[in-house]
């Protein structure tokens, strides 16, 4: 693996179980065993990083969505809690989105609106998949899309939290169970 994908994928780690200001450029040179200014060459700044962070993120959110799309939309909302509760038995790690919004006042200008953008397609998919799955009965009709799908992602996002706090990744899990069941029909 490339040093850059390796440093990606560090960041990642380190993003998910520690924040953005949680970890440093030397964080990261040092788990790979090069100097820090060797980051620079593929990473002109922290921010840079952040943002190779979230274009990576979205990728892999496009390959999951890929991969789901011969599911009905129902069952693509229980997949997209289940994408969330594998992030809760990875060592607890809570969701990159989540995680960003909770440096959102710490982060760079530009690597906050990268966040916001990258909330925002998360959420637009999610709004079309209460939409389809109200057309087709599968949930409550007088749902909000909108609302309902920033409830879902907030309740995810929420509910990480509490699992690393509690230590319990079923913690996840069950919230996402117990909300699709107060919107099904």
């Amino acid at each position: 693996m490339e040093t850059k994908t390796q440093a990606i994928e560090i960041a990642k780690n380190y993003l998910q179980l520690r924040g953005y200001n949680g970890f440093s450029f030397q964080d990261i040179a040092d788990k790979l065993g090069i100097r820090k200014a060797s980051l620079h060459y593929y990473f002109a700044s922290k921010e840079d990083l952040g943002l190779a962070l979230l274009e990576d993120y979205t990728q892999s959110f496009q390959q999951w969505v890929e991969k789901h799309e011969q599911r009905g939309p129902l069952e693509k909302i229980k997949k997209f809690i289940d994408m969330y509760h594998s992030f809760s038995q990875d060592s607890l790690k809570v969701c990159p989105g989540g995680v960003l919004c909770i440096d959102y006042n710490t982060l760079p200008t530009k690597l906050q609106k990268a966040v916001v953008h990258f909330q925002e397609q998360n959420q637009a998919w999610l709004e079309t998949q209460i939409k389809k799955a109200q057309k087709l009965s599968e949930i409550k009709k007088d749902l909000n899309p909108k609302d309902t799908a920033i409830l879902l992602i907030s309740t995810c996002q929420g509910s990480l939290q509490l699992a690393r706090m509690q230590n319990n990744p079923k913690l996840m899990k069950a919230t996402g169970l117990n909300l699709i069941s107060l919107i099904e029909k």
